[in-house]
């Protein structure tokens, strides 16, 4: 019994030791600290927060950390919770982040956060000067290279980024609907809807490795018919064990 105790304990720790090293918690991590901040030093009278949520996508699903609503604008926020330096600049489709020797490569948050604005100004009908992008690095990350000004390191000069915006383009009654429409359109929060979004997440990152693969398995792609509209489309060769599919270029 003493065995069976400490062999679990072990495999516990195990684990444990496994999750708060992952990807996952620490963006979780990250975006628990800027919700903390936005609510605790930003006036909840003029700024409201709404924070992880999926919206339907032209092409499936987009996830956005946080948003800030009010009379000064709609504040889109992407999280970013990095150690070590940081390379990148705005019109490059990968930044680098360098910890000691090792060198990794992650998707310009710049562009990623692009996709949630506009797909919030296309399902909220809003101009571009209602709508203000941000990307906030938190954790011990530097920049080595030079990062536009929406691009902010730490919670604090977030706070200060969007404080800084003051020109008003909503009236109450108009924020009023930009946010019951937000909440409105927002898919239910829920396991189903984040294995939803992670498999539109992995059948991207599928397409972009290689797009003559299968997005979801990897295998051969076969061209099929829609039976409903007639239209072509690429297939999984090992349909219908897998159902992943491709739209003809």
């Amino acid at each position: 019994m003493r065995d069976f105790l400490i062999y679990g304990l072990l495999a516990f720790l195990l684990v444990a030791a496994w999750v708060l090293r992952s990807p996952w918690f620490k963006g979780l991590l990250g975006e628990v600290q800027v919700n903390s901040s936005l609510r605790g030093q930003l006036d909840q009278q003029q700024y409201r927060l709404i924070k992880d949520l999926t919206l339907p996508a032209g092409d499936g699903t987009t996830q956005v950390d946080h948003v800030i609503l009010s009379r000064f604008g709609v504040f889109v926020i992407e999280t970013k919770n990095m150690t070590g330096w940081i390379f990148g600049t705005e019109k490059q489709a990968q930044w680098t982040q360098t910890i000691y020797r090792k060198k990794s490569r992650f998707q310009n948050p710049l562009r990623q956060n692009y996709k949630h604005i506009k797909t919030i100004q296309e399902l909220l009908g809003l101009k571009n000067h209602q709508l203000h992008g941000i990307v906030v690095f938190v954790g011990s990350g530097v920049p080595k290279t030079q990062m536009p000004a929406s691009v902010v390191w730490g919670t604090r000069s977030l706070v200060e980024y969007i404080r800084s915006k003051r020109d008003v383009v909503f009236d109450q009654e108009d924020l009023d609907g930009v946010a019951e429409r937000l909440t409105g359109v927002q898919l239910k929060a829920g396991m189903q809807t984040r294995r939803t979004h992670n498999r539109h997440v992995k059948a991207i990152a599928a397409e972009r490795q290689d797009p003559a693969k299968c997005p979801r398995c990897g295998g051969g792609l076969v061209e099929r018919t829609n039976r409903k509209t007639n239209e072509p489309f690429l297939s999984c060769s090992k349909f219908p064990k897998c159902r992943g599919t491709r739209k003809l270029a």
